[in-house]
């Protein structure tokens, strides 16, 4: 049976991103795994932006509506 792929979370990309840069500081890798390992982060980076994006337009209609008047009770 398939092992089901586990749900994607910020912080882990973050600290995926982190161990790359890591390995890429170390100066031990070969060019090729350089090339890979910076794609990989810089894939990481881009979910990262796409997710705090969608969040950041959350919290402004979140904050939109406690602008709006409250709605009488009928």
């Amino acid at each position: 049976m398939a092992k089901a792929k586990p749900a994607w979370s910020y912080e882990t990309a973050i600290a995926e991103v982190e161990q790359i840069v890591q390995q890429l500081e170390s100066g031990e890798l070969p060019l090729a795994e350089v090339v890979e390992q910076f794609q990989q982060a810089s894939q990481r980076l881009q979910q990262c932006d796409r997710f705090l994006r969608d969040k950041q337009a959350e919290l402004d209609l979140l904050i939109e509506s406690l602008d709006e008047p409250p709605v009488p009770p009928q």
